[in-house]
């Protein structure tokens, strides 16, 4: 269940016939499915609680890493998986842009997945659109798309390209060994 007045038919949705492209990256050996739901399934993640998997997206390469990169506070720059970026192509009319001032106040802190995994629960359930367009918990002027794998469009779902990604030394700001 949404949260009191959260409520899809208010939330704006893009009614464009075009297609967009939205980026994820993936660690080494899970190249091989890059439209799997499986992780999410089994650990859950900031909008969807273990046991209803989704496919997290973001709306540019930069956005992804960032997304990525948060995950890897403690490991050593030569200790890095190696890291595959993929674009995808979704159809934008299913995408539901949901505005960050209809969230919990609360809903960036990582304290809060008890209550972000259940604030889309009736889409998570019932899929109405392909995808919901919600702010990043990282860099919040900035949108992720969630996608799910049981509606209907999912299967339209194309994989444009991939390519190995080079990190730069300097986003771990430490001396080399």
């Amino acid at each position: 269940m949404f949260l009191p007045g959260l409520r899809l038919a208010y939330l704006a949705k893009s009614y464009s016939a075009g297609f967009v492209k939205v980026y994820r990256i993936l660690k080494e050996p899970y190249w091989h499915d890059p439209l799997s739901v499986i992780g999410a399934e089994i650990a859950g993640g900031r909008w969807n609680p273990p046991g209803l998997g989704i496919l997290y997206t973001a709306t540019s390469p930069e956005l992804a890493l960032l997304e990525t990169l948060v995950h890897f506070p403690g490991v050593n720059y030569d200790q890095l998986p190696r890291l595959r970026l993929f674009t995808l192509q979704i159809p934008d009319g299913e995408i539901r842009w949901i505005y960050p001032d209809l969230l919990p106040d609360a809903w960036a802190d990582a304290t809060a997945l008890p209550l972000t995994q259940r604030v889309f629960m009736e889409w998570l359930q019932q899929p109405v659109d392909l995808g919901l367009g919600v702010p990043s918990a990282v860099l919040d002027i900035s949108y992720n798309i969630l996608l799910h794998p049981k509606h209907p469009f999912f299967s339209d779902i194309q994989v444009l390209g991939q390519q190995d990604l080079l990190l730069d030394r300097r986003l771990w700001n430490r001396p080399a060994p």
